[in-house]
């Protein structure tokens, strides 16, 4: 179903991306706040910050920042209002629009979203909220409002053995490359299309064709821009 009708091992792990520009070699770091930028030690909280795609194979979205889009659940037969079921993080498709905040905040990511809609269906109740990953391998966005997902885990990235500058988002045991697919406006996205945005890894394939991606999905990285 799409979503929207302990501490870490410091191995380094080489993946090849056949279409992506290099090999990139991805070291996990720590588990907790104190391996993202910004990170205070008096409070425990690291950011606030937003996210940045990086040497995406779509070059329409290469730097472009997050937003966010939320599912709707209302039934007029049991429910007296329009809530939030749950939302995910995206990437729009115009980069001057204003972007969703993220922290890390008592070791967990967590991003500053709407929680609730008021009566005529306007999001409401913004709120600093923990993000997980879908524990779905095969359409696993980056969510919020969602039990039972997996942690965000934060990497380094290597090139022939350069450090490359920034944090990378991630998950699973070493994997960091994520799939982005155009999606037209539509409920919870507000008023806009976006690029929806999912964890590629060894069971993220199609469960029925098994294509690894789906029809003009692209694949690339996501980095935290601080």
């Amino acid at each position: 179903m799409k979503f929207f009708a302990a501490a870490a091992s410091l191995a380094l792990v080489s993946f090849s991306y056949a279409a992506l520009p290099n090999d990139v070699v991805v070291k996990s770091l720590p588990d907790g706040c104190a391996s993202y930028p910004l990170y205070d030690a008096n409070t425990g909280v690291a950011g606030p910050w937003t996210l940045k795609t990086w040497r995406n194979e779509d070059p329409n979205i290469r730097g472009f920042g997050n937003t966010h889009v939320y599912s709707v659940k209302f039934d007029p037969r049991v429910d007296r209002k329009p809530t939030i079921r749950w939302g995910y993080i995206t990437i729009p498709t115009r980069n001057d629009i204003a972007k969703t905040p993220l922290r890390c905040f008592n070791n967990a990511l967590e991003a500053r979203v709407a929680t609730d809609l008021t009566e005529a269906g306007e999001p409401t109740n913004f709120q600093w909220t923990p993000l997980s990953i879908s524990s779905l391998p095969w359409d696993a966005p980056l969510l919020y409002k969602y039990t039972g997902g997996l942690p965000v885990k934060v990497f380094e990235h290597y090139i022939d053995g350069v450090k490359q500058d920034g944090v990378f988002l991630g998950g699973y045991d070493n994997t960091t490359l994520w799939g982005f697919k155009y999606s037209a406006e539509q409920q919870g996205s507000y008023g806009m299309p976006y690029y929806y945005m999912r964890l590629l890894g060894p069971d993220s394939a199609d469960p029925t064709t098994g294509a690894a991606l789906k029809a003009n999905e692209t694949r690339g990285f996501i980095m935290i821009d601080a």
